[in-house]
């Protein structure tokens, strides 16, 4: 017993040797079976056995819309969905994306608007990946909601389509989506270091007054300063939405701040009804 156990070990440590020196060889030659399998893969009438595989390119995948489609987790399968061109394999949340859950409704195709506007209704494939048209608001949602597959989930690949060439390359409408959601970071940026500098008001809101805002030497959200300030109206880029900030008296004549109507100028609180 003895014997036998030791050649067997013996054998097994030549193989070893054997397929580390020659790994390359042997790869090649299970190359060259596979090949040589697909050229003689026919039927007795000699017709062509179909024989399909999900393109790679290393390690990524490249799926069709069809081919996306079929992991749907439905009889066993994988549960993959995209994200701006980006397929995700959520089989781990089954209890969320499994049939019938609440977030199925992205599984198996690309439905990236619907993550930022909530409408499950109906999936029309021809705009339910059209991103350029949302606001930049809702470009920074999606990006979170990409870090948040890539954090969580495994990423399988690319789906072919409007963000990716067949070859897995970037199509130019995602080159546009990446300009876009660069101008959007640029502008929450720029937003975020205005409301650093010029802090929040204080507001409340109650039936018989409407909204008041007002200024004190603590802003809104609770950081201290040693100045109260006089409200108003700063504009987003947009020049449609706005927030109040306490504004130092010295830069009170700055465009960018709006009076609040029917407040008086040096007023420290204001109110107004939407």
């Amino acid at each position: 017993m003895f014997g036998l156990s030791y050649r067997l070990a013996l054998i097994l440590i030549i193989v070893a040797v054997l397929a580390k020196v020659y790994q390359r060889q042997i790869v090649e030659i299970f190359e060259i079976a596979a090949a040589r399998y697909l050229d003689y893969a026919t039927t007795k009438d000699g017709e062509s056995v179909a024989v399909e595989f999900t393109e790679t390119r290393g390690s990524v995948l490249l799926l069709t819309p069809e081919e996306l489609a079929t992991y749907n987790g439905e009889q066993g399968r994988p549960i993959y969905l995209a994200l701006l061109g980006a397929v995700f394999d959520v089989s781990r949340g089954i209890k969320h994306y499994g049939p019938g859950c609440s977030y199925n409704f992205f599984v198996g195709r690309d439905a990236s608007v619907s993550f930022v506007t909530g409408e499950f209704e109906n999936y029309d494939p021809e705009t339910a990946d059209d991103v350029l048209s949302l606001k930049g608001s809702s470009l920074l949602e999606l990006a979170k909601w990409q870090q948040f597959y890539e954090k969580d989930y495994e990423y399988k690949g690319k789906l072919i389509g409007r963000f990716y060439d067949k070859n897995g390359k970037e199509t130019t409408y995602h080159q546009k989506y990446l300009a876009l959601l660069d101008q959007a970071e640029r502008a929450k940026a720029e937003i975020d270091e205005l409301r650093n500098k010029y802090p929040g008001c204080n507001i409340e809101w109650s039936e018989a007054k409407g909204t008041r805002v007002w200024c004190t030497p603590t802003s809104g959200d609770g950081k201290p300063r040693e100045w109260s300030g006089f409200p108003r109206k700063l504009y987003n880029r947009d020049n449609k939405n706005f927030h109040c900030a306490c504004v130092p008296e010295a830069e009170l004549d700055d465009p960018m701040f709006k009076s609040y109507d029917n407040c008086d100028p040096s007023a420290d609180e204001c109110f107004y009804r939407v």
